[in-house]
């Protein structure tokens, strides 16, 4: 698996479509009805600065990208693979 985070940035006349897209995602992710081999982790919402960050355990980042794409946003989305380097409790 590959750990992966999702930037959106959205301009205000976007914001009832990001909040359904993120509502839909969560609820998703919640009745695990996510495709096969995308896990989401966390969503931080920003709503004050019209920014959002997922983490996400993908298979690929491709796949991850697809389906979002596949859920036609309007809005900016940057997706970059990661690798932890720190985590609080690890040390």
């Amino acid at each position: 698996m590959t750990e992966v985070i999702v930037i959106h940035k959205w301009k205000d006349e976007q914001k009832n479509d990001v909040m359904k897209f993120a509502t839909t995602i969560m609820d998703m992710a919640k009745s695990k009805k996510l495709p096969a081999g995308l896990k989401l982790e966390e969503l931080f919402l920003g709503q004050k600065e019209n920014e959002a960050v997922c983490r996400w355990d993908v298979d690929t980042l491709d796949h991850l990208m697809e389906t979002a794409k596949s859920m036609k946003p309007t809005w900016d989305i940057q997706a970059i693979e990661v690798d932890q380097k720190f985590k609080k409790g690890l040390f």
